[in-house]
C-alpha cells in the first residue's frame, strides 16, 4: 500500500520507530532487498543481450553496440529494444499479440519503479507499521513524500513480478528471433504460449486479462486444423482471437474471421 504525503502535514506522516525495531526489521528483510537488485540487473542484462541479438550480425564479437549501451540508461534500452520489436511486427517478419510489445514496455518500466523504490529508500528512517519512504518529489502544491509499506511478503511479491518479467521477455524475444530467423512455422508462432506475469499488490497495478494466457489458443488452434482448415489460414485467424477466452468462445471468433474473410 502506497501512501503520498505534503511534507507539510506532519501529523500525518507515520511515527517513526525506535533503533531496536529498526535493526529487526531490517536483519529481517535484508535478504530480499538484495534479490530484489540481483533480479533488476539480471533484467537489464538480458535486455542489453536481446538489444545486440537484434542490432549485429554477430553479437558476442562486434562491441560497437556497447559504446551506445554503456551510456544509456535502463529504460532507454528497454524503450529501443521494444521499438526493434515493434518495427519486426510492423514489417511483417514477426506475429506477437495484439498489444504485446505495449504492454511488454509498461512492464518493464514498472520493474524499474519498483527496483528504484527499494534502491533510493530512506530505510534507516522506518515508520510505524512497515511503511519506507521511497520517493520525494516536488510539485506546485508543495514537497510531497512518498511511503510504502514494505514487509517480506510484499518484497516477495516484488521479486515475483520482476523475475515473471524477465522470463516474459526471453520468450518474447525467443518468438521475435525465431521469426525473423524462420526457425519457426507460422502455426507455430501462433499457438506458443508465453509466461504469464505476476502482478504484485503493492505496484498498484492490476492484472491485465490480455497477459493471462492459457490453453484456450491452442486449443483453438488444434480445433481449427480439424476442421479441414489450412495451417497458415488457421494461423491467421487465430490472431485474431483475444486472449483469456475458453476454447469454445475462441473458436467461434475464429469462424467468424474466417467466414468474413471468404
Amino acid at each position: 500500500m502506497n501512501k503520498e504525503i505534503p511534507h507539510s502535514d506532519y501529523d500525518a506522516h507515520p511515527e517513526t520507530v525506535d533503533d531496536d525495531e529498526l535493526n529487526d526489521y531490517l536483519a529481517g528483510i535484508a535478504e530480499e532487498i538484495g534479490w530484489i537488485v540481483i533480479c533488476f540487473n539480471s533484467l537489464e542484462d538480458s535486455i542489453a543481450n536481446f538489444l545486440r541479438e537484434m542490432m549485429l550480425r554477430d553479437p558476442y564479437q562486434d562491441e560497437r553496440l556497447d559504446v551506445f549501451l554503456a551510456e544509456m540508461g535502463y529504460m532507454a534500452k528497454a524503450r529501443a529494444l521494444m521499438h526493434l520489436y515493434g518495427q519486426a511486427v510492423a514489417h511483417g517478419a514477426v506475429h506477437l499479440p495484439e498489444g504485446e510489445v505495449v504492454e511488454l514496455e509498461k512492464d518493464l518500466s514498472l520493474a524499474a519503479t519498483i527496483r528504484n523504490g527499494y534502491a533510493h529508500a530512506d530505510w534507516s528512517g522506518l515508520r510505524a507499521d512497515a511503511y519506507i519512504k521511497v520517493k520525494t518529489r516536488s510539485s506546485r502544491s508543495g514537497i510531497l513524500h512518498r511511503y510504502k509499506r514494505i514487509d517480506k511478503e510484499t518484497a516477495d511479491a516484488d521479486i515475483t513480478y520482476i523475475v515473471s518479467v524477465g522470463n516474459r521477455l526471453v520468450s518474447v524475444h525467443e518468438l521475435v528471433q525465431d521469426s525473423i530467423y524462420q526457425r519457426t512455422n507460422a502455426t507455430e508462432a501462433a499457438s506458443r504460449t508465453l509466461p504469464v506475469i505476476k502482478y504484485p499488490v503493492s505496484a498498484d497495478a492490476k492484472p491485465r486479462p490480455s497477459r493471462a494466457y492459457d490453453e484456450g489458443r491452442e486449443d483453438t488452434l488444434n480445433a481449427l486444423l480439424a476442421l479441414g482448415y489450412g495451417a497458415e489460414e488457421a494461423a491467421t485467424a487465430l490472431r485474431n482471437v483475444p486472449y483469456g477466452l475458453s476454447a469454445r468462445e475462441g473458436i467461434e471468433v475464429a469462424l467468424r474471421t474466417l467466414e468474413a474473410d471468404s
